[in-house]
């Protein structure tokens, strides 16, 4: 059953498997560069597919064109940052707990922006999200 949950744990699932990929790349001294034009490569195509397979047209309006220009490169700027500090030397299970901490951002973020309620649930559900990050990255 297709619902925001069982999407979210596919994300989930599909999400650390790419960053499992990224640390195996960046383990074998990979290019950057090269990998994560890759990467988005086939970002694209499966963009592509997706388009296709739904019949849809491209449809965006320039507000939100400006949007998911900024969204690819805050994206491009994360990713190249996350590779390079495993190239450096950063271990993966340290590096990608630090990094799950996005998290706050887009929850402080949508409070500021979308006015959206911030629960007693809510909170502490990422205070213990934010400690066991805390607790996984030492």
């Amino acid at each position: 059953m297709i619902n925001p949950i069982n999407l979210a744990i596919v994300a989930l699932i599909c999400g650390g498997l790419m960053k499992f990929f990224w640390q195996m790349g960046l383990e074998n001294k990979v290019d950057i560069a090269s990998f994560l034009t890759i990467d988005a490569f086939f970002i694209f195509i499966f963009t592509i597919g997706l388009f296709v397979y739904l019949k849809q047209p491209f449809v965006l309006s320039g507000r939100m064109s400006i949007a998911a220009a900024l969204a690819g490169i805050f994206g491009g700027i994360a990713m190249t940052t996350v590779a390079y500090a495993i190239k450096l030397g950063g271990a993966g299970s340290i590096i990608f707990p630090i990094i799950s901490l996005e998290t706050l951002v887009v929850v402080i973020l949508a409070f500021i922006v979308f006015k959206e309620p911030v629960t007693l649930t809510k909170l502490v559900g990422l205070g213990l999200g934010v400690t066991s990050i805390i607790v996984l990255s030492r």
